[in-house]
């Protein structure tokens, strides 16, 4: 059914909510465009549950709210979940911390309807800050998923290319079709001394192997909200860590998409190959490693960080090395049944 599913995935969200509600509740609408708020309680210990459907009705109910309590932690166990359950064939995930433009559901409706092979749309978030942001945070601004993720608006086309998914838009249809053909996440979200994620761009890469199109339009826009605690390099070090740690799923699937006829045998040479190479990239500059080593911790030395990403990529790639064979298989089963089973919007599409 067209319309659109704002999908909220919230662990322990009661005290962030109020804002996001705020700005959801103020969104211009479409007569022939129908839409809710789900929003999906992920292994919550306060007293969200209680609280929004309050600060829903405080707001005037501008349209109906469910609410899901996903006992499971993990934010790919709540979105399956929401994904799973929405009403309308435009899923739009809102973080607890975002905040939309009043624009984006007709946005949404105007984008999606447009382009058919969307899969999922991405758009454009700006930050917003709780104190002002330390003077290294425009560089490493994509980390936090705040600022442009292409160069122009359209699909994305590079190996490798994701989007973020703060704000981004899921076509329910594209997702049904890969739950019919076995997709599971593989990456799982943690927090703690390490933030481990990459959802999004399993997710992503999944979409691209069923032939639908990342989109990124800036015209989509919305402020990403950074409280103060995390603007620290602490903070900083612990999201970089963890992309690093999630990469193996994100290689994997590179690899498949420059190479789309690769078998198990082929992959691992490939992979011990990419292994290679980058280690030796590495070792060739024996100063960017000191100063990794000396400076981590210290943030006026930032180009450690992206040292350390690497360092951590490369340590997870030789040890884990039979888990992505695992994961590989994974996706490569997943590419068979897609080609065995293409996508019936997109078959309609192409005849077109």
């Amino acid at each position: 059914m067209i319309g659109v599913t704002f999908l909220i995935c919230t662990y322990n969200g009661a005290q962030r909510l109020p804002d996001t509600l705020r700005h959801l509740a103020a969104q211009q609408t479409l007569p022939h465009v129908p839409w809710e708020v789900l929003l999906v309680s992920n292994a919550s210990t306060d007293d969200t549950l209680a609280v929004v459907p309050r600060l829903w009705a405080e707001l005037g109910q501008v349209a109906p709210m469910r609410l899901l309590d996903e006992p499971k932690p993990g934010k790919e166990n709540a979105l399956t979940r929401g994904f799973d359950e929405a009403t309308y064939e435009y899923i739009c995930v809102v973080d607890d911390d975002n905040l939309l433009y009043t624009d984006y559901l007709t946005q949404v409706a105007d984008l999606m309807a447009a382009h058919p092979t969307i899969g999922i749309l991405g758009g454009y978030a700006e930050g917003a800050f709780e104190i002002e942001p330390p003077a290294w945070f425009t560089q490493f601004q994509a980390v936090y998923a705040v600022g442009p993720q292409a160069t122009q608006p359209g699909p994305l086309t590079m190996p490798g290319a994701y989007l973020y998914g703060a704000g981004s838009v899921v076509r329910r249809s594209a997702w049904q079709h890969l739950r019919r053909n076995d997709f599971a996440f593989t990456t799982s979200t943690k927090r703690g001394k390490i933030i481990v994620s990459g959802e999004d761009v399993e997710l992503g890469d999944a979409m691209r192997l069923a032939g639908y199109d990342l989109w990124y339009s800036p015209q989509l826009r919305l402020q990403h909200f950074m409280y103060k605690e995390r603007l620290t390099w602490e903070y900083l070090l612990r999201i970089g860590q963890g992309t690093a740690l999630s990469s193996l799923t994100s290689t994997v699937y590179y690899l498949l998409q420059r190479e789309p006829t690769l078998e198990l045998a082929g992959f691992r040479r490939r992979y011990r190959r990419w292994l290679f190479w980058a280690t030796r990239e590495l070792l060739r500059s024996p100063r960017r490693l000191l100063t990794y080593r000396r400076y981590l911790q210290d943030p006026t030395h930032p180009e450690a960080f992206d040292t350390m990403r690497l360092h951590l990529r490369l340590q997870a790639g030789w040890q884990r090395r039979h888990e992505a064979e695992a994961i590989f298989t994974h996706a490569k089963n997943l590419q068979r049944q897609l080609q065995a089973h293409p996508a019936p919007l997109l078959s309609r599409h192409a005849q077109q």
